[in-house]
C-alpha cells in the first residue's frame, strides 16, 4: 500500500491488485472475528449475552413499572429499552473508536476500508442480535405481527449505524479529553429517563415534548411503536423538524465513517 503525503494529510495512490484484495479480505474477516471474541470475553454464554441483555433489562424495568402500576404497555417498554440500549452502545463505540484503530493487527500499513468494513459489519450484526430476542418475544408473546417485528429489527440496525457514526464525530475530542466520555455516559443516562425510552412521547408535555422533537432517538422508537400498532406520537410529529433532525443525523453519520482515514492519519506515528 502506498500513500502520498502532503502538509494537509495523505491519500492512497495504489490500486489494489488481486493478491492485495485477497489479503485485505482476510484482514477484514480477522478483525470482525476479533471484535466478537472481545465482546464474548470470559463470559460463559459469550456473545449470546448480546441477545439476552436487552431482554433481561426490559424484564427488569417491566417488573418495576408493573409494581408501580404504570399504564405503559409491556410491548412499548420492550421496544424502548432495547432501542435505547442499542443507541447507547453504538454511540459509545463510535466515541471510543480511537482507543484501538489497529483492529488487532498492530500494523499501520493496512487500508482504512479494511478496518471500516468489519466495523460496519459488526455494528449491523450486533444491532440485529440485540433486537432479535425482543423481536421473538414481541411476535410470540404479544402477537405483534411479522412485518412490524422485522421492521423493529431493521430500525434497530439503522439506529445502531447512525449512532455509531454520530459517536465517531466526537471521538477526536473524547480521545484528547477523556472526561468527555464520562459526561457523554451521564448524558445518555439522563436522556434515558428524559427521552421516550421507558414511555411513549405521548406522555410528554410542554418543553419536555419540544426538547424530544430534536432528539433523533425519538423518531426511531416512535416509528417502531407506531408500526407495532402501539401508543405512539409518530403520526403527530412535526414532519419538517423530523426531516431536518434525521438528515442532520445521517449527514454526521456519513461524515463520521468517511473521516476515519483522517483520524488514523492524525494518530499515526507518520503524521
Amino acid at each position: 500500500m502506498y500513500r502520498r503525503m502532503t502538509v494537509d494529510g495523505c491519500e492512497e495512490v495504489e490500486e489494489a491488485g488481486e493478491e492485495q484484495s485477497f489479503l485485505d479480505q482476510r484482514r477484514s474477516s480477522f478483525i470482525l472475528r476479533n471484535k466478537f471474541r472481545k465482546l464474548a470475553g470470559d463470559k460463559r454464554l459469550g456473545v449470546l449475552w448480546v441477545v439476552l441483555e436487552p431482554l433481561v433489562m426490559s424484564l427488569v424495568y417491566l417488573f418495576v413499572l408493573t409494581v408501580l402500576r404504570s399504564s405503559i404497555s409491556s410491548e412499548s417498554i420492550f421496544i424502548g429499552i432495547t432501542l435505547w440500549g442499542l443507541a447507547t452502545v453504538s454511540l459509545m463505540s463510535g466515541v471510543q473508536c480511537l482507543d484501538d484503530f489497529s483492529g488487532g493487527l498492530k500494523c499501520e500499513r493496512v487500508r482504512t476500508w479494511v478496518l471500516v468494513k468489519p466495523m460496519i459489519q459488526f455494528r449491523i450484526i450486533d444491532s440485529a442480535s440485540r433486537t432479535l430476542g425482543v423481536a421473538v418475544i414481541l411476535n410470540y408473546s404479544f402477537n405483534v405481527g411479522a412485518i412490524p417485528t422485522i421492521s423493529f429489527m431493521i430500525i434497530g440496525v439503522f439506529l445502531g449505524l447512525a449512532f455509531e457514526g454520530l459517536g465517531l464525530n466526537l471521538s477526536r475530542i473524547g480521545h484528547a479529553i477523556p472526561d468527555i466520555k464520562v459526561l457523554i455516559r451521564y448524558f445518555m443516562r439522563l436522556m434515558f429517563f428524559a427521552g421516550p425510552a421507558l414511555y411513549p412521547l405521548t406522555y410528554a408535555e410542554g418543553i419536555h415534548y419540544k426538547v424530544n422533537l430534536i432528539n433523533p432517538f425519538t423518531y426511531f422508537v416512535e416509528l417502531a411503536r407506531h408500526l407495532a400498532d402501539l401508543e405512539s406520537a409518530f403520526p403527530d410529529l412535526e414532519l419538517m423538524t423530523g426531516a431536518l433532525v434525521i438528515c442532520l443525523l445521517f449527514t454526521l453519520t456519513l461524515r463520521g465513517y468517511l473521516g476515519i482515514d483522517k483520524l488514523r492519519w492524525e494518530l499515526s506515528a507518520w503524521s
